[in-house]
């Protein structure tokens, strides 16, 4: 494709780019001590639609940076940016939970893009990036909202069931568990 018609493409958000193309072009970059404010700016940008959808007291849009902060410090999880093209354009954080003594089980939490990112394949080709990461996973966990099918859409695409039984949070939104093994 030539580069006219790869800015069109970017300019207007149209589909088309391949999922082996698009694994050439996201890469996943750790973030460093000096960055998480840039995470932290992202992660309010990208959760405050669904704040202000749900209400919900433990959303990330109004998390302390000090918990952002504390959660990047620990030695069994790490934050990445993704980047497509150069661009900063989400963030996954991976790792274990201080409460699940599970040796090879691996949490994410959270994963966002950037709203006018998304529906890109951007998160898909994420999230099989980190499975390459860390190989010796036997299982993956994370929890989303039921009440956003894209979401669930693209955990269940990226080999995630649901498991366990549903959070109600409040009467707007319900949390679900998934599992991949």
């Amino acid at each position: 494709m030539n580069l006219v018609a790869l800015m069109i493409k970017e300019r207007f958000n149209l589909q088309g780019i391949g999922v082996s193309e698009l694994m050439n072009r996201v890469k996943l970059e750790e973030v460093r001590e000096d960055e998480i404010e840039q995470l932290y700016d992202m992660q309010i940008q990208s959760f405050m639609p669904l704040y202000e959808k749900y209400h919900d007291d433990m959303s990330p849009a109004i998390e302390p940076i000090e918990r952002v902060k504390a959660r990047a410090m620990q030695k069994n999880r790490k934050y990445y940016f993704i980047v497509k093209d150069g661009a900063r354009v989400g963030a996954i954080n991976v790792g274990k939970k201080l409460s699940d003594p599970e040796e090879d089980c691996l949490y994410i939490s959270p994963l966002f893009i950037l709203p006018k990112y998304r529906n890109q394949g951007i998160g898909y080709v994420a999230i099989q990036k980190v499975f390459c990461l860390y190989p010796d996973a036997k299982v993956w966990k994370l929890d989303t909202i039921l009440q956003e099918p894209g979401n669930c859409h693209l955990y269940e695409k990226c080999g995630f069931v649901r498991v366990g039984e549903a959070h109600i949070i409040n009467d707007k939104m319900t949390l679900i568990d998934y599992e991949k093994r």
